[in-house]
């Protein structure tokens, strides 16, 4: 998970990925013009998005919106570590363990969307009888 995210923008990791076979991503490819690092960023863009809170303005801050602003501002706004830190008001070392928790919070997010997405799968295949 850690590897696809800092890779996010592209890179031969992200290539090599094994969650390009998620069932998830599979589904993704078709809104994504069967593009699969394109499927992949959106299928992580849409779980990084399930862990933003609620409220309708981004506070940086905020407890409840630490982990998604370590994520959005790590790795899909690529900034650096120190100036992500100084902005959410925390140590280095304390950043990189919140991210740990947050590149966690992603992982269960997607897996709970594949369990999700094969449900549905499974479940439109069912023969009653």
């Amino acid at each position: 998970m850690r590897e696809a995210l800092r890779h996010y923008w592209g890179g031969p990791k992200l290539a090599r990925s094994p969650l390009l076979g998620l069932r998830v991503v599979t589904k993704a490819l078709q809104e994504h013009d069967n593009n699969p690092l394109r499927a992949l960023r959106a299928v992580l863009r849409r779980a990084i998005e399930h862990l933003r809170p609620d409220d309708s303005e981004q506070r940086m801050t905020a407890p409840d919106w630490l982990l998604y602003n370590i994520l959005e501002l790590r790795f899909i706004q690529r900034k650096q570590v120190r100036e992500i830190a100084r902005n959410l008001a925390m140590s280095e070392s304390d950043l990189y363990r919140k991210q740990r928790l947050a590149i966690d919070e992603v992982a269960r997010v997607l897996s709970d969307m594949e369990v999700s997405e094969a449900m549905h799968v499974n479940g439109s295949h069912t023969v009653d009888g």
